[in-house]
């Protein structure tokens, strides 16, 4: 990477006065046509930030220095006591599945010197889209892709600085789709010509928000203020396999003409018990009600939040459809019989299919050769393959001693990962090697992959295949967390169940709806996925395991294997182990 002075060569050498105030979008439908660039909307506090001997500077677009509010983005980076750089961008606070929080911003927001113990609750990041000075020297005159090719080029590392991507080439609505399923506010697009325009609010930038629509059951209504036979709220949920589960309250678009709507079909539905199988958080309104779950609604709404609401939801009116038609994007898809073609995936709950104890002699068999090969040809994607080495290569010049500890992680792999197909492994070997690929990708990512592994004692020594986890971290990662702009967080767990040892690998990232679980499925296939790890868990096992999937577009994905917890000591005389 090239340091901030080095970059400064070559600009032009006549300096403008200091920007007081970022430059603005206007609202607008995404344009059309050649000469766009897209990025994501990110739902933060928009701030410039700028660096001199007293290291790194905040102030947001009303002009009130916040540098206090967020001192972990000032600390530890040689680059904030650099002279004369100024970067456009927003503070963003990440959810529990990595999406951008008004909320949890606002806890840090209001607070100017926040302990450590507040910061780590709710940790932030600078995202950066625009670098308006390097060493004194202005570029606001520079056209926009070529500020963005300086920004990807300063060294901004060792601080919570993220670069978001853009995008040049590609339709505009594959954008706005993306940020809809990744649960992201909208899509600014910029012109690739502009320049910046300090203070300005510019047609060369034009900022879509993503709208989402849901079909809601209504549950019960909630008086408007002073007027207790006028509705003033609406309480909707979604059917789920316990009912009807609550997903929110909606106050905004219960218009006069709403309630003319819904005049005289509520009195019918009365009823004197809540319809929901969810409790209703505390503020969800003083007399309620309750209605017999009849009438299905459309709201307009922001996205779902990770604990099943909605959020910002605003009525749309009454629908002609049946309650049962109402669906939350939510997929449960088991796989069961590794006979069936992916796209014939069943949505079912994994607790409804009936399991008998697992008897050692019967369950444990070596996987045979034709299982072998197949998993031997699906054990690395090239992909993994040559991104871990492109790191490593990277730390030889500037971490030469990170760099050899990430070459004896990748060595160890390799040799754990290449052992003989015809012995079996241990849960706590299993996982460790998973542990290991965690370890060599957020080499890679940074603090965009969080990850963390841990073994119940009781499962540690149980018997699997080798190589069934490491493939549904690699499926978490590269299909969860890799397409999310803000990255999140792995997790695998092992530990035992009755007389079985259960293992989930699951991510907070991108999730998948039916057709994108059938696309990543066929990927899965050809790279020792969901598919590869059921066949072999079949071939060692036969009947007495199932692999079950649970998955929502934006909020994440599970995968739960669950086999006997059989042992070294209680295994056959013919099994290999390793």
């Amino acid at each position: 990477m090239t340091d901030v002075a080095t970059l400064a060569t070559g600009l032009p050498g006549a300096t403008e006065a200091s920007p007081g105030r970022p430059m603005l979008a206007s609202a607008g439908d995404v344009p059309r046509g050649a000469g766009w660039a897209f990025e994501f909307a990110w739902d933060g506090l928009r701030c410039l930030a700028r660096t001199g001997p007293d290291g790194l500077r905040l102030v947001t677009d009303a002009g009130r220095d916040v540098t206090s509010h967020f001192p972990e983005l000032g600390v530890t980076a040689p680059w904030t006591n650099t002279d004369g750089l100024v970067l456009d961008g927003v503070v963003v606070a990440l959810d529990g599945v990595g999406r951008p929080s008004a909320g949890k911003l606002r806890r840090r927001h209001r607070v100017a010197h926040p302990s450590e113990v507040l910061q780590a609750q709710v940790p932030v990041s600078f995202y950066v889209f625009d670098v308006l000075e390097v060493a004194g020297a202005s570029t606001r005159r520079l056209p926009y892709r070529q500020r963005r090719e300086l920004l990807a080029e300063l060294d901004l590392s060792g601080s919570r600085v993220v670069i978001p991507p853009f995008f040049t080439g590609v339709a505009a609505d594959a954008v706005v789709d993306t940020a809809r399923r990744y649960g992201l506010d909208g899509v600014v697009a910029k012109r690739l010509e502009s320049t910046y325009q300090v203070g300005r609010r510019s047609r060369s930038w034009i900022e879509t928000p993503v709208r989402r629509t849901q079909d809601v059951v209504v549950g019960g209504w909630v008086p408007a203020r002073g007027r207790p036979d006028a509705v003033g709220a609406l309480l909707v949920g979604v059917p789920g396999e316990a009912g009807l589960s609550y997903s929110g309250r909606v106050v905004t678009g219960v218009t006069a003409a709403a309630r003319r709507e819904l005049d005289g079909l509520l009195g019918g539905l009365e009823r004197s018990v809540s319809p929901f199988a969810t409790p209703l958080p505390e503020d969800a309104g003083g007399t309620v009600h309750w209605l017999a779950p009849r009438l299905v609604g459309q709201v307009e709404h922001r996205r779902w939040t990770a604990t099943g609401l909605l959020e910002r939801p605003i009525w749309q009116g009454l629908r002609s459809a049946h309650p049962a038609t109402v669906a939350a994007p939510v997929l449960s898809a088991p796989v069961v019989d590794t006979d069936l073609e992916l796209d014939d995936l069943e949505v079912a709950d994994a607790r409804t299919h009936a399991r008998t104890p697992a008897r050692v002699a019967d369950v444990v068999a070596a996987p045979s050769s034709e299982d072998v090969e197949s998993a031997l040809r699906s054990r690395f994607s090239a992909h993994f393959v040559h991104n871990t080495l492109t790191a490593i290569a990277a730390y030889v010049r500037t971490d030469p001693g990170r760099a050899r500890e990430l070459l004896t992680e990748f060595a160890d792999f390799t040799r754990y990962s290449f052992r003989s197909g015809g012995e079996l492994t241990t849960v706590g070997d299993e996982l460790l090697n998973a542990e290991r690929y965690l370890t060599l990708e957020q080499a890679r990512f940074g603090q965009r992959l969080r990850a963390e592994v841990a073994v119940a004692p009781e499962v540690r020594g149980v018997l699997v295949p080798p190589f069934v986890v490491a493939p549904l971290v690699e499926n978490a990662v590269r299909h969860g967390i890799e397409p999310v702009p803000g990255g999140g967080s792995v997790s695998v767990f092992a530990s035992g169940s009755g007389a079985d040892c259960v293992i989930t690998v699951s991510d907070d990232g991108a999730g998948m709806g039916p057709e994108a679980t059938r696309a990543a499925s066929q990927v899965d296939r050809r790279h020792g996925g969901i598919a590869e790890v059921s066949r072999r868990l079949h071939a060692t096992f036969g009947s007495q395991c199932d692999v079950h999937v649970d998955t929502r577009p934006g909020v994440g994905t599970a995968v739960r294997l669950r086999m006997p917890a059989v042992t070294a000591a209680e295994a056959p005389s013919r099994v290999l182990v390793g």
